[in-house]
């Protein structure tokens, strides 16, 4: 991928009138623009008619950077599911790969960092769960988010014991420890994941949990909601629902006061469809011993990427993720997802947290992009 980077430019209020007069328009539409773009962050869109209010002038690429770097932030984005890493060379696993058991849900702890290798020699970047809900996507130019789940906690974050600056020893090949280690390695890779915790949290004593907690949250991973006994939610009642969510929530709470996600990882992926569904509204809104919860959304089980949350397709309330195993580049594994998204289909960023850039053939028909979060929308001619 041909990345080329621009440097910010000082500009004095002398020229500030004609640039924006003149550079937006070659951004859209002229395919062989080498000035610097200048966009103003004030623009209402035909497609969603939300208008921002910010008044700084900032400098972005040329048409022909963000067609070179195929630039796209409507595209797919790929949110792995990752449950049990084993302390675990691929060799020893009778599985495919780096499959722990048959179904691919577990994951040896060699195959977990050859992932997180591969991921980032391709181009990807990690981004907080979080921030992709609520439409924040802060990815360099050129790169692609990446986004890490873990669900039920086993074998995610083992402690051996504490240091005496009262960080963690975390037990070899467990999941944070391959991440604490990447991290190290590649500090640009901004290194995050979210785990999806029952009521049996990590699995290590209740006072080391909720320690190794806190120290999570303190360096940048996320803590969501798996439901208090991993139940499956479809099919169970308003009260049991309501239970189940505001339980855990209120254990979390407990442990790190409003420091939490709220998103749920929907144990078994159920229900696939909750939002429109009354029975399914204590989900999202409910109490639970005097204590009250909002969900503002829920993650699937498995199979393939994300759609862009900009595009018509998002649902926040069911929110597609890659199952982390290998099948031989069949069944929506690993290779086959990674295949599809770099055949044209991965989310490419533009470097810029507050715009949202993509070809204009993309949305040709105007319903296509759907929200924006109030970001600024740019399109270019391919």
């Amino acid at each position: 991928m041909n990345i080329r980077k621009i440097t910010a430019l000082i500009l004095t209020a002398a020229v500030t009138a004609s640039l924006l007069a003149g550079c937006k328009k070659g951004a859209e539409t002229s395919e062989e623009s080498t000035e610097p773009v200048v966009t103003e962050t004030s623009e209402t869109t035909a497609e969603t008619s939300e208008t921002t209010t910010e008044t700084s002038v900032e400098i972005t690429y040329t048409a022909d950077d963000l067609r070179k770097a195929g630039v796209n932030e409507l595209n797919s984005v790929p949110i792995l599911m990752y449950h049990r890493i084993y302390n675990m060379k691929n060799s020893e696993t009778k599985y495919t790969g780096g499959n722990v058991d048959k179904d691919g849900y577990n994951r040896t702890s060699e195959a977990f960092e050859n992932d997180l290798r591969s991921f980032y020699e391709q181009g990807y970047r990690m981004m907080r769960l979080d921030d992709f809900v609520d439409g924040n996507i802060d990815v360099a130019f050129g790169y692609s988010p990446l986004i890490l789940t873990f669900d039920d906690g086993i074998n995610d974050v083992v402690l051996e014991g504490w240091n005496a600056d009262g960080s963690p020893k975390f037990e070899a090949g467990c999941a944070i420890d391959v991440l604490e280690k990447i991290k190290k390695e590649f500090p640009d890779y901004n290194v995050t994941a979210t785990f999806f915790l029952n009521c049996g949290l990590f699995h290590n004593s209740k006072e080391d949990d909720h320690k190794v907690i806190k120290w999570l949250v303190d360096n940048g991973y996320d803590i969501g909601n798996h439901t208090y006994n991993h139940v499956q939610i479809g099919g169970k009642s308003p009260d049991e629902i309501e239970k189940e969510v505001g339980r855990m929530y209120k254990l979390l709470d407990e442990i790190i006061p409003g420091r939490y996600v709220d998103i749920i990882a929907l144990p078994y992926g159920s229900p696939e469809s909750s939002a429109s569904k009354p029975e399914y509204e204590k989900i999202f809104k409910g109490s639970y011993e005097g204590f009250s919860y909002t969900t503002k959304a829920t993650l699937l089980c498995a199979w393939t990427r994300s759609y862009s949350p900009f595009v018509r397709d998002y649902d926040s309330t069911a929110i597609r993720r890659i199952r982390a195993y290998d099948n031989k580049g069949v069944y929506w594994d690993i290779e086959m997802n990674f295949k599809q998204l770099n055949d044209g289909r991965r989310y490419i960023s533009d470097g810029n947290p507050n715009t949202i850039v993509f070809p204009s053939s993309d949305n040709s028909k105007g319903d296509w992009l759907k929200n924006t979060f109030g970001h600024q929308v740019i399109t270019y001619d391919k």
